[in-house]
């Protein structure tokens, strides 16, 4: 539904998009599922208009969500990967000495518990366990000096502590207001500065840490039901701005340095729909309108991201107390220029997204 499910998620990946919404469905529920995403980018160089790859990647996503409730009272606990993404460009490409390959993986440990006050309002919360890791890698020039490039890779693990909340409003004619919060997460890496350099030159490994702040999301959402047809709109707010830079160290002061990026909180728009065909079959679909937090004055090929048109579609095909879900996401980015720095190279970034979601889910 693209996103727009604040009010109106009646599965167990509620732990998740609103841990409030648990208590109106009795009984068990898990699910299994996975989403897969396959994303095509490429550089366009603004000065010889060489267009260069990154090289192909599919990612997972892995979830798995369980949820309990009895009477007006709930307990759940979702293990996803809320951010998963690597980028990896050739070794001769022409921005090499700014990132030849990055990758961030994180595992969420969500435990929830929710309550049902009445008919018209639930409150939902939980905490976050959060493991992550980080690794990029770059060239490094040493043609000053007649050499052949080095090579530097930075690699560290780290973990943080979040929560999350969520409160549901019904409202009369049949409309259900919500509100959902997921707190910004520091997370400190310790991990090692590697540094690959051609004789005669020593090569060398250092201890080295940094720390990132994982974002904040507030997402307000207005759902609407009309028999077997559901509506909902949501308005996502990111706080990207937890991201103004970073500063990594090592005990040899070989890898220091301070990375800007001045990324900006950003708003996001959501639509979707849920139609019950039958008992046994719903389909879905969804458009988000999802602004980029990255400046161009620091768009990097790190993460060469852009403001998002993404459409969804999706299913649901029901047999006993079994569900399948399935889902596919086009992710359309607008053209990202990065003309204004000085240190990262300059031209326009260019993506696309396929992702393919699939569930099993049980209830009783």
């Amino acid at each position: 539904m693209g996103m727009a499910v604040a009010s109106s998620i009646d599965n167990p990946s509620a732990v998740f998009y609103n841990p409030a919404q648990l208590p109106y469905r009795q009984g068990f529920g898990g699910s299994v599922g996975n989403t897969v995403i396959v994303p095509a980018t490429y550089f366009k160089d603004s000065l010889t208009g060489k267009r260069t790859c990154a090289k192909a990647a599919t990612h997972h996503l892995p979830s798995v969500f369980i949820k309990y409730t009895e009477k007006d009272l709930s307990f759940g606990l979702g293990i996803f990967s809320l951010f998963g993404l690597s980028t990896q460009w050739p070794d001769n490409w022409i921005g090499r000495y700014t990132i030849t390959f990055a990758e961030i993986k994180t595992t969420f440990v969500n435990p929830v518990i929710a309550y049902r006050f009445n008919d018209y309002l639930s409150l939902g919360a939980g905490i976050s366990h959060i493991q992550s890791s980080v690794q990029m890698e770059n060239a490094i020039d040493l043609s000053f000096i007649g050499l052949t490039d080095g090579r530097a890779k930075l690699k560290g693990d780290g973990a943080g502590i979040g929560y999350n909340a969520g409160c549901t409003l019904t409202l009369p004619s049949e409309f259900t207001l919500s509100l959902t919060y997921r707190s910004a997460t520091p997370i400190r890496y310790e991990g090692k500065a590697s540094l690959y350099m051609p004789p005669p030159l020593a090569s060398s490994v250092t201890r080295a840490s940094t720390k990132i702040t994982l974002p904040s999301l507030a997402v307000l959402g207005l759902a609407k039901d009309i028999g077997p047809l559901t509506l909902e709109g949501d308005i996502l707010y990111t706080g990207w701005s937890s991201l103004r830079g970073y500063r990594v160290t090592s005990d040899d002061r070989t890898a220091n340095a301070y990375y800007s990026k001045k990324w900006r909180n950003s708003p996001s728009l959501a639509f979707g729909f849920n139609y019950r065909w039958t008992k046994f079959f719903e389909i879905r679909g969804g458009y988000m309108h999802d602004k980029s937090p990255v400046p161009a004055q620091t768009l990097g090929p790190e993460l060469p991201d852009a403001t998002r048109n993404i459409f969804t579609l999706g299913t649901t095909i029901s047999h006993g107390h079994f569900k399948v879900d399935l889902g596919y996401q086009a992710t359309f980015f607008e053209k990202a220029d990065s003309t204004r720095s000085a240190v990262l190279p300059r031209g326009t970034y260019r993506n696309f997204a396929h992702l393919i979601f699939v569930s099993l889910m049980y209830k009783r």
